[in-house]
């Protein structure tokens, strides 16, 4: 039986913004890691996608956005439908764990090159690049090289970069998971700062029961392997959550409930 932590609302199907219908994903070494998944992403989403290491959840992510092919299924994005399209399918970007900023260039070559990959000249970007990294906090650190950088900044600059060419969604795959707790913090406060200013879109990948508390309006709980959805929680709008939301006692309770269920799908796998 599936349990909100608030009360589900008809959706309007017009806003589905991708769909996962039945897919699956088999190696070559015949390891079926995706198995009949089914997922719903809607428009304005921020959906987290969250379970054990190694279940699948980075696979997701790859077949979402065309980096990997699907072996079976279907992902249906507004304009397309694909099986095994290596074209982004959507206006997305992606933010990996690893920043993966190239230390030859400085902050703002690195920020800059999508536009330059896109052939988009410095002087008819340089304002874009300027205004993601002003967001991010980075501008007056704009000639720094990656070397010169905290893990959290570069981390700034990774999403600065992902922002650049304005995506309507933005995948990411744990960013903040090798982050001290302090930072990790601040960078969850200015996600969800930059979600709502952009109207944007993301689908996160997380371990942290307390960051997909904080994050989400919805958690999507992935099976271990191979993986299906067990269930999607609906949370309260995100769109206004501050750091006191910490110690608010809904947040406490979303955490609580969350971690049950996660422990309630765990223990039913091992007997599977």
């Amino acid at each position: 039986m599936n349990l909100h932590l608030v009360k589900k609302k008809p959706q309007n199907l017009t806003t589905v913004l991708a769909e996962l219908q039945k897919v699956t994903k088999t190696f070559s070494n015949g390891v079926t890691v995706i198995k009949d998944l089914n997922l719903s992403i809607y428009k304005s989403d921020f959906i987290t996608l969250l379970g054990k290491s190694g279940c699948g959840k980075t696979t997701i992510l790859k077949m979402l956005c065309g980096l990997m092919k699907t072996t079976k299924g279907k992902i249906i994005w507004p304009t397309s439908t694909f099986t095994n399209s290596e074209k982004n399918p959507a206006n997305l970007s992606v933010v990996f764990q690893d920043p993966n900023l190239l230390p030859w260039l400085n902050v703002f070559d690195n920020t800059f090159l999508p536009l330059k990959l896109r052939k988009i000249d410095r002087y008819k970007g340089y304002e874009s690049v300027i205004s993601c990294l002003k967001l991010v906090g980075l501008n007056s650190f704009k000639k720094y090289y990656p070397n010169q950088l905290s893990g959290g900044m570069k981390m700034r600059v990774a999403i600065a970069r992902a922002l650049v060419t304005k995506p309507k969604v933005m995948l990411m795959d744990e960013p903040f998971a090798a982050l001290d707790e302090i930072t990790r913090f601040r960078l969850n406060d200015d996600l969800l700062k930059i979600y709502k200013k952009y109207n944007l879109t993301i689908i996160f990948i997380t371990h942290s029961v307390y960051e997909s508390a904080y994050l989400s309006n919805k958690i999507a709980l992935i099976s271990d392997l191979p993986a299906h959805l067990n269930e999607t929680i609906h949370l309260s709008s995100n769109k206004n959550r501050t750091d006191d939301y910490r110690l608010n006692p809904e947040y406490l309770e979303n955490c609580k409930k969350i971690s049950e269920k996660l422990n309630k799908y765990n223990k039913l796998s091992l007997y599977e």
